[in-house]
């Protein structure tokens, strides 16, 4: 009996630490989870956060440009691909 006390109260000794850290830990990760958001979500900072850089603003508009320069391009191969059929198929 002796010998189990002692197996008992080390275990005892041994979880008391880990499971106080663990609560710590979780307390600490949700104040900070809910910290953080609240000042994410503040008005001045949404604003901030939301805001185009302006390498991404330029990139965006070199993108847009080449969209319509290739829809441009399809309508060309497409009205070549039409008058190529519709002369190949008048032979």
């Amino acid at each position: 009996f002796h010998i189990h006390a002692r197996v008992v109260r080390k275990n005892f000794m041994d979880m008391v630490p880990k499971t106080i850290m663990f609560f710590l830990v979780n307390y600490a990760k949700e104040n900070l989870q809910n910290e953080l958001v609240s000042s994410l979500y503040k008005d001045s900072s949404m604003a901030e956060v939301m805001r185009e850089t302006p390498d991404v603003a330029r990139r965006r508009s070199e993108i847009q440009e080449m969209r319509v320069l290739l829809q441009k391009a399809l309508e060309i191969v497409n009205e070549v691909r039409d008058f190529n059929a519709f002369t190949q198929g008048g032979k």
